[in-house]
């Protein structure tokens, strides 16, 4: 799944899992409120978002962090005051503190002004922050610095927290489990699952941490995990 687009081979290949009896999940670092419909439409389980935040099974959410609006206010504020972009991904809303094509919030006591009762679990930063932003945050929360972007969520939470509730939730060890990822904020998940499997476009650290690495994410790399693991139909 690359962009927003869910491939042929990788469509055929979740469908081909399902029917075999295995659970499927999209366990994604976007909020719900902004999962692209393509991936929601999709005939699957579940989800966990928002980093780990928020997981649902069979359309019922069977876990949710909430963030107080007025603390969503304050990380609001602090980065506005440094000039910094920032996108507040809600569990129903997209904000950002600039013209992005989406509602705009520039301060804090706007945010609660306008959506007072909005749950905002995660946030997204197109750019490297400093040495200082970095501190700061990773002091409260789960953060990770991308090349070229950086997001985080509330401390505590992961996409392998996500998995945790997920296998808690249907009776299962968590060991039974498999994860495939790309990307830093993977990490995690795939250390906590039973088999972790790096596609083969993912990042350094993930393709050593894995148990299989894939042929890149947009030649089909989740079903050749898939088939490596469920044998071919």
């Amino acid at each position: 799944m690359v962009k927003g687009k869910v491939g042929v081979k990788n469509r055929e290949a979740l469908a081909f899992a399902r029917r075999n009896g295995h659970k499927v999940f999209i366990n994604t670092a976007r909020s719900y409120g902004i999962v692209p419909d393509v991936i929601r439409r999709l005939r699957v389980d579940g989800f966990v978002t928002a980093l780990g935040c928020r997981a649902t099974y069979k359309d019922k959410v069977i876990c949710s962090a909430k963030l107080p609006i007025e603390e969503a206010a304050g990380i609001l504020d602090y980065f506005t005051s440094r000039g910094r972009v920032i996108h507040l991904e809600g569990d129903e809303v997209f904000l950002s503190n600039v013209e992005e094509g989406v509602p705009v919030v520039r301060t804090g006591k706007e945010l609660i002004e306008k959506y007072p009762g909005e749950n905002i679990p995660k946030f997204f930063l197109p750019h490297v922050l400093t040495a200082q932003e970095q501190k700061c945050i990773s002091e409260k929360y789960n953060f990770y610095q991308h090349e070229g972007y950086a997001e985080f969520c509330l401390k505590g939470f992961s996409k392998a927290t996500g998995i945790r509730r997920v296998m808690e939730y249907l009776g299962m060890d968590t060991g039974r489990s498999v994860a495939m990822g790309d990307s830093l904020n993977d990490l995690e998940m795939l250390e906590a699952a039973g088999i972790a499997v790096a596609m083969g476009n993912a990042v350094e650290k993930l393709r050593q941490a894995a148990d299989i690495v894939t042929c890149d994410a947009k030649d089909g790399g989740v079903a050749d995990g898939i088939y490596r693991i469920i044998g071919r139909p």
